[in-house]
């Protein structure tokens, strides 16, 4: 028979407590992470999924709204509706503007007819009540 000093029994203890402290603390982290990847992370990826689409919504109302300014020689400054602005350069219009002219062409042309003809008769306007007085 093996007689054991105190310190290799505190030693023996030791290791059989901290074994038993990362089995316990191993099946308690699985839980939580377990938890957190099933019950909260979800809806953390759907919200970031939601206000980027909210966002990008945003930008592209403002973009057909023509909410948008000329900012050095060849960007526009668009906003997104929650405080940030966004720069697009006009070449990344170059890959947009055939597809969009194919597809509404007459659509943008009577458009753009309808623009010019109402400014003409508002400057008509302006031009006669200007003459009267």
């Amino acid at each position: 028979m093996d007689v054991k000093s105190n310190e290799e029994v505190r030693e023996e203890l030791l290791v059989k407590a901290m074994d038993s402290l990362k089995t316990h603390a191993k099946e308690v982290i699985d839980g939580i992470m377990g938890d957190l990847y099933c019950d909260y992370l979800p809806h953390v990826v759907t919200d970031t999924d939601s206000n980027i689409g909210n966002r990008v919504t945003g930008v592209i109302r403002n973009l057909i709204a023509g909410k948008f300014e000329k900012v050095g020689g060849s960007m526009v400054k668009v906003s997104d509706n929650y405080q940030a602005e966004h720069f697009i350069s006009f070449s990344s219009w170059d890959a947009m503007v055939k597809p969009l002219c194919d597809l509404m062409g007459q659509e943008i042309v009577g458009a753009r007819i309808k623009q010019l003809e109402h400014e003409v008769a508002s400057l008509n306007q302006q031009l006669e009540s200007a003459w009267r007085r």
